[in-house]
């Protein structure tokens, strides 16, 4: 069976920022469905579509980059699939740029950008990013569902700047894990107020050589 693999850049923003993993998956499932591409499809009693998101974001945070990754099965031309997979997403959720890609190409993101709106803190932007990146090393406290663990976050971000009330944070993302956004701002000090809002603006796709 030829293979044909697809990487749609999508925006999030609104009241899809609450939108969970799960419930996102399920918007594009149906979604592809509804545009009649050839989609390859899983095996089983139960088929869907093969899609995959290289990357997870945080409930409540908007991005004007997010990844999917899906697969045809006979080739489509890429604006034709804009077209199409546009005209299906809901308000919110908008069709960026498809590109093919190689699935022998070992691809994996690199970093992530984020912008944070940070109403009435302007004064402690400076000094608290500087004194973050002053340490060599800062470890937070994780909470989960499965409880609790201490990480690291000062080793995965490699820029933080402000302007006025903006914060402008780079984070790596590798296998070993990430920093959340939200840790960052915390450890430099900030407040996370209700006004404080988080919008990732790029994800850098990289290949392993």
């Amino acid at each position: 069976m030829n293979i044909f693999p697809y990487r749609l850049r999508f925006s999030k923003t609104g009241r899809m920022r609450f939108l969970s993993h799960h419930d996102l998956m399920r918007v594009f499932e149906r979604a592809l469905r509804r545009t009649g591409l050839p989609l390859r499809m899983t095996e089983g009693y139960n088929p869907h579509p093969v899609i995959a998101f290289p990357t997870a974001l945080g409930l409540g945070i908007e991005s004007m980059d997010e990844i999917l990754e899906f697969e045809l099965c006979s080739w489509s031309a890429p604006r034709q699939i804009e077209s199409l997979l546009g005209g299906q997403l809901p308000e919110g959720l908008a069709a960026g740029s498809v590109e093919a890609f190689d699935r022998r190409e070992r691809s994996f993101v690199d970093f992530v950008e984020y912008e944070a709106l940070c109403p009435g803190q302007g004064a402690a932007l400076t000094t608290g990013l500087a004194a973050f990146l002053a340490q060599e090393e800062v470890r937070i406290e994780r909470v989960s569902d499965k409880g609790s663990k201490t990480v690291e976050i000062r080793q995965y971000v490699q820029a933080a700047e402000s302007e006025g009330d903006h914060v402008f944070l780079r984070i790596r993302i590798t296998d070993q894990g990430t920093a959340k956004p939200e840790e960052v701002l915390r450890a430099a000090g900030l407040s996370m107020a209700p006004g404080v809002r988080l919008r990732k603006t790029l994800t850098r796709i990289g290949v392993r050589p």
